[in-house]
């Protein structure tokens, strides 16, 4: 089976990726539950924000080619870094970025299970 992780293009700016491949690789947090025989297959960033990319990730045609490539590479299972929650000072709490909630909400229309959360 093959899995991907969908992470945040802004997170490009301090993130390696190190954290969520090692998570992997290692076999903990999010990915404790996975055999030997999982694949990691995908590892794609969101196509950006309002302010850079104004189309919604419905309409983006980048973003469709981005999902049907996972669903020509038999991706089954999505997982979401941490970089995808932004942090709601006044309530102290996270909450899943808006366009990654609709880009995950594209890929389980096309039967990708989305997993919240790698390391």
């Amino acid at each position: 089976m093959k899995i991907g992780i969908l992470t945040c293009i802004r997170a490009n700016d301090v993130c390696t990726g190190a954290g969520c491949m090692n998570a992997f690789y290692d076999r903990t947090n999010a990915f404790s539950g996975y055999g030997e025989n999982v694949r990691l297959g995908a590892f794609m960033t969101c196509n950006d924000c309002e302010d850079r990319q104004p189309l919604e990730p419905e309409d983006d045609p980048g973003m469709q080619e981005k999902l049907e490539r996972l669903v020509q590479e038999d991706i089954k299972i999505m997982h979401t870094g941490v970089c995808v929650w932004l942090k709601n000072d006044k309530f102290e709490s996270y909450y899943l970025c808006p366009r990654i909630k609709k880009v995950c909400r594209m890929m389980e229309n096309m039967g990708i299970q989305v997993v919240q959360g790698t390391h």
